[in-house]
């Protein structure tokens, strides 16, 4: 698939006409990224924008013993990074490719012509950056930073809204992970984890048949979420 083709299927740019995106294409530059490559973090922060056009991000951060407690999974269409004056993605945050990922980077004085001559995409970019990205990423670090187990739900939950697929209450959680995975993405050891997954498949917060699902409904109202 060629990267215009790529740029059209981006939320951002869907609405744009072919000689647009050829515009996109002409200043950005394309980059595939391996799974379990890291593109961002406090050493070298962002000094782009990056359009995410196939794959899965994932957003964590490190607390002073290291452990890592993820924030957000990005899945294709999202943008991070910064751009021109506008911020996308904290200093304190990494950025971790889940899988093997390709993105589009543009450069911050790029960007800035770009929404000059597309005044639209500028209107666009303010409604992703509205309160409740703020709001939500401040729910994330509490829900993130809590028990281990409102930890493994949140992150189960997201991937699940990410990338499964839903079928009478329960979400399916595509991306396979061993319970170290998982373990390591939460900030907590395997042992701990494994044993309160148990816990959790008991209770019927999971089920697993050929992939594993989760009882979105039920997740959600444990952690205090807005079921829908």
């Amino acid at each position: 698939m060629d990267k215009q083709t790529l740029l059209s299927e981006v939320n951002l740019f869907e609405e744009l006409t072919k000689e647009e995106l050829m515009d996109v294409d002409a200043i950005s530059e394309m980059k595939r990224v391996g799974k379990g490559e890291v593109i961002l973090s406090p050493e070298h922060p962002a000094e782009h924008l990056y359009i995410l056009k196939k794959g899965q991000i994932r957003l964590y951060r490190t607390n002073q013993e290291g452990k890592q407690f993820t924030l957000d999974i990005l899945k294709d269409g999202n943008l991070f990074g910064e751009a021109s004056t506008l911020t996308l993605t904290d200093y304190e945050m990494y950025a971790e490719a889940m899988t093997d990922t390709y993105v589009c980077l543009m450069s911050r004085e790029e960007f800035q012509r770009f929404m000059e001559k597309y005044p639209q995409i500028t209107l666009r970019l303010v409604q992703l950056l509205s309160s409740k990205l703020n709001d939500f990423y401040r729910r994330s670090e509490k829900i993130a930073l809590g028990e281990v187990r409102e930890r493994i739900l949140y992150l189960l939950l997201m991937l699940s809204e990410k990338s499964g697929r839903r079928h009478y209450g329960w979400q399916t959680v595509e991306m396979k992970l061993t319970h170290q995975d998982i373990a390591t993405m939460i900030g907590a050891t395997r042992e701990t984890t494994s044993a309160e997954i148990s816990r959790l498949k008991k209770e019927g917060y999971f089920k697993k048949d050929q992939v594993l699902s989760i009882d979105a409904e039920k997740a959600k109202t444990h952690l205090g979420l807005v079921v829908t």
